[in-house]
């Protein structure tokens, strides 16, 4: 997979007239002729390729620091005290930095961006090749690119909303310090109306993904509408607001009561079925538009495989963009990459030279989630999480929930795994080239299954509800699982199982968090997670093993496992790339290492398993979801056959407060019981209102200083 190379000879103007600190530092314009930047496409084409250099690592700070670790499925590995990134993600328990780097400078390169764009358009409109193809209502090079140059100044404007609430708002170029300094906080929802506006005239006129040259790796048209879908859901939502802030004639439907000491309440617009049609229309559209973009429902591998939503998560492995992506961010293979560093499977190996190179392992599972609410038959599940991490040397080893990185931090992320990769790269860490996916039809079918059926059009909702649900599933639970599943749901309850859905589907991908917030649900989730771990935790204590109602499935203090030689027992089997077949019995002797499935090592490291004992490579696996009594004659049979007795839910008592007491600091359980809103917004950082001549303030509680 490709990152987009550019020349960036044509880059002196946009450096001398962006942003360098941020977006009040502006310096004087650069002498060079704007008109001379943008005088043929290819020139345009360069320039906006300055735009996706910054994006490659845009929001993954923030991203890495809270939207994949702090959900009621998503939680991050090291113990709370350990990182002070565990403030925000925890709804800030403490107070925090309000000049934190991760925080400030994803707010900075933001606005860096959003300058950037804005010069651009200006040059763009200027063009009479531009406006000769918006005039003929046809899509064409100049009206594509402009069209991407709005969807990224767009999709800023969302990321600085949701991390920041109200801020300043420009849809022109800055080029003295004089216009920043007059800028104040603008109101949400004059932003999302403003860029929605814009974007509905401009969408039209971009290719959809295949045309004109346009794959997931440009913001095409096919992503535009899916865009506009997305700010219009953003603003039908729930949202923390301030009340020391002026938001005009805009009424709202609260949530629980005031906060009046960080002056702030959780509110949707009162209005907010109007912003949700329009979320339902634009997601239909990008359905309607989408071009050479699907939502994989089939598995071609053949047998053994049988997963096809593991198979668009092994395209990016492939090093290839997935036929269901909308957008992904392009990564190089032997540049800086964090995926899947930081949100897939964790490997102990060394800095270089492993089998595989290190792997953190930011993103973790929380075990009431992955034993609790996926069936045991959903597909999902075991691509979703690992119970096995990389031993760095060509061989598995087993997760450990006590706190840490690597194989420690409880349950992993598993839907991207370096020893997966088609051509794994071991020479060094973060190197992988894997590009990062950052929205997918699986995600916008389930939007718009929930605009759907908040707006009335449950017939809608039901169709595309049914569609993603449905690949999750083999042919003979289909029935059970899917079609009675979603016929018999209606109002609130469908509603509610869509939104629970996203959580199966999306898990580890940085969603299930701000879901939460917009549909209005963050803490009543947060109580449910905190009082499920607690009960897990109790049970593992009294009893040995918890059993999860809603699944069947249970965790014990102990498993057993052994390594084992997995040719020998089926020389075709290769445990990384197989799906454990439906209704498996535990008494088959393939059960120990077919499941859980999509586990194991790469074949492609033969040379180097060959210098190890054939018996060291693979973990066969006991008791991982039924209770097997230490003390009694099963355990005691497994042992006698070379089975070691490993320390598994043992681990979570012996940390408990990491999961259980330390979840969600920042929103305690007499919080929920008073009715408080989650205070999840970021500061605005000091030098943002050093500058600002008075005109824009801090809000929700956070200093100044």
């Amino acid at each position: 997979m490709k990152k987009l190379f550019y020349v960036l000879l044509t880059m002196v103007l946009l450096i001398n007239t962006a942003c360098q600190k941020d977006f009040l530092d502006v310096e004087a314009p650069s002498n060079v002729d704007e008109d001379l930047v943008v005088s043929t496409v290819g020139d345009a084409q360069k320039v906006l390729a300055g735009i996706y250099e910054i994006w490659y690592d845009l929001d993954r700070l923030l991203y890495y620091e809270t939207e994949v670790v702090g959900s009621d499925s998503e939680k991050h590995p090291e113990n709370y005290a350990s990182q002070g990134r565990h403030i925000p993600e925890g709804l800030f328990a403490e107070e925090f930095n309000i000049d934190d780097t991760n925080s400030r400078s994803t707010f900075n390169e933001c606005y860096r961006i959003i300058n950037r764009c804005n010069i651009i358009l200006e040059a763009f409109e200027e063009k009479e090749e531009y406006q000769a193809e918006k005039t003929s209502g046809e899509a064409g090079d100049w009206t594509q690119l402009y069209g991407e140059a709005l969807a990224a100044r767009a999709t800023c404007y969302k990321l600085l909303i949701k991390y920041f609430g109200d801020v300043p708002y420009f849809d022109y170029p800055l080029r003295t310090k004089s216009q920043s300094d007059t800028l104040g906080l603008t109101s949400r929802d004059v932003i999302y109306e403003n860029e929605i506006n814009v974007l509905k005239n401009a969408v039209p006129l971009m290719y959809n993904l295949g045309q004109g040259g346009i794959n997931a790796e440009r913001f095409s048209g096919t992503y535009g509408y899916a865009l506009i879908g997305q700010l219009a859901f953003d603003a039908a939502g729930y949202q923390l607001r301030r009340t020391d802030f002026d938001y005009g004639n805009v009424t709202f439907d609260q949530i629980g009561t005031e906060n009046s000491t960080w002056q702030a309440k959780y509110v949707r617009r009162s209005d907010w079925q109007n912003y949700m049609t329009i979320a339902k229309e634009y997601y239909l559209k990008t359905i309607e538009n989408s071009g050479s973009a699907y939502l994989i429902e089939n598995d071609p591998r053949g047998e053994g495989f049988n997963n096809p939503f593991q198979y668009n998560f092994q395209y990016l492995m492939n090093l290839e963009v997935s036929p269901e992506s909308i957008y992904e961010s392009g990564y190089t293979q032997g540049f800086n990459s964090d995926f899947p560093y930081s949100f897939g499977r964790p490997s102990g190996g060394p800095g270089s030279n492993g089998y595989p190179a290190k792997n953190y392992g930011q993103a973790r599972i929380y075990s009431s989630f992955y034993y609790g609410d996926f069936q045991p038959n959903d597909k999902r599940r075991d691509v979703t999480a690992a119970v096995t991490a990389n031993s760095g040397k060509a061989s598995e080893l087993l997760i450990n929930f006590a706190p840490g990185s690597r194989e420690k931090g409880g349950l992993a992320m598993n839907k991207l795994d370096e020893a997966r990769f088609q051509d794994p790269y071991e020479a060094a860490q973060r190197r992988s080239g894997c590009n990062w996916q950052q929205l997918r039809m699986g995600d916008i079918m389930l939007r718009l299954a929930y605009a759907a059926a908040a707006t009335g059009d449950e017939a809608t909702a039901k169709t595309y509800f049914e569609k993603v649900r449905s690949r999750a599933f083999d042919a003979e639970d289909q029935a059970e699982f899917v079609t009675s599943y979603i016929e018999g749901k209606s109002g609130q309850d469908l509603l509610d199982a869509i939104e629970f859905e996203r959580k199966l589907e999306l898990a580890g991908e940085g969603k299930t968090r701000w879901d939460m917030i917009l549909l209005g649900t963050m803490p009543e989730r947060i109580i449910k997670l905190r009082d499920t771990q607690n009960k897990m935790v109790e049970g593992l204590k009294s009893n040995g093993y918890y059993t999860f109602p809603e699944t069947g499935m249970t965790i014990s203090n102990y498993i057993w496992t052994k390594y084992v030689d997995i040719k020998e027992i089926d020389p075709s089997l290769n445990l990384l790339t197989t799906q454990t077949p439906d209704g498996l019995s535990s008494e088959d002797p393939t059960y120990p290492v077919l499941a859980p499935g999509w586990r194991g090592t790469s074949d492609t490291w033969v040379d180097y398993i060959n210098t190890l004992e054939s018996d060291k490579v693979n973990l066969a696996i006991r008791g991982l979801y039924e209770y097997i009594d230490p003390d009694g004659p099963v355990a005691a049979a497994l042992e006698a056959d070379g089975y070691v007795k490993s320390d598994w839910g043992s681990n979570i008592i012996s940390n408990e407060s990491q999961y259980t007491s330390d979840i969600f600091r920042g929103y305690p359980d007499s919080y929920y019981d008073s009715g408080q809103p989650p205070r999840y917004i970021r500061a605005i950082p000091s030098e943002t209102l050093d500058q600002s001549n008075g005109n824009i303030t801090q809000g929700y509680g956070h200093a100044s200083q």
